[in-house]
């Protein structure tokens, strides 16, 4: 089995798009996410509200500020490692500012955002794309993590039901 190395930052050029990142990592293997993100509407208000998508069940509700930084992360069931996705808190939105994972793979979008690569991740920031609410399928065998401004014990994942449409919103 031959191992795969990562590029150093210091391999990359300044100016790396997620093209040449692409071309670069020489990473084209086709990548099936299973939680995939879907979104939709929600109202306004000062609270995250994480809630079961068809029933609308509150499992939690938490207080936020505009500004406030709220990551969803999960095992990918492929690659096996953490994928996190970083939406700051705009009024009745939340605005995608970063996601970070290990592997680069088909499916991608590509040219969206500052690329680099920090201590073996790829990190994409500065996406500054809007949305009203994260929608996905909950899964305890994915260790999916819910965080607000860096605290992961606030939504406490393992709690939330499995194998159930869920979202987070502003409300």
């Amino acid at each position: 089995m031959t191992r795969r190395t990562r590029p150093t930052t210091s391999d990359l050029p300044e100016d790396l798009t997620r093209r040449r990142l692409l071309t670069h990592a020489g990473a084209a293997a086709a990548v099936a996410l299973t939680s995939p993100l879907l979104l939709v509407g929600c109202g306004s208000g000062s609270r995250l509200i994480c809630r079961h998508q068809r029933t609308e069940e509150v499992y939690a509700s938490v207080p936020v500020e505009i500004g406030s930084i709220i990551t969803h992360s999960w095992v990918h069931s492929i690659e096996r490692s953490r994928w996190t996705d970083s939406y700051r808190v705009d009024g009745d939105t939340l605005m995608l500012v970063r996601t970070e994972f290990e592997e680069y793979g088909a499916g991608m979008p590509l040219d969206e955002g500052t690329v680099s690569i920090q201590d073996g991740t790829v990190v994409i920031e500065d996406i500054d794309r809007a949305f009203e609410a994260i929608r996905w399928i909950h899964s305890h065998r994915v260790d999916y993590r819910i965080g607000v401004d860096g605290d992961t014990g606030l939504i406490d994942a393992r709690e939330l039901p499995d194998s159930e449409p869920l979202e987070l919103r502003p409300g």
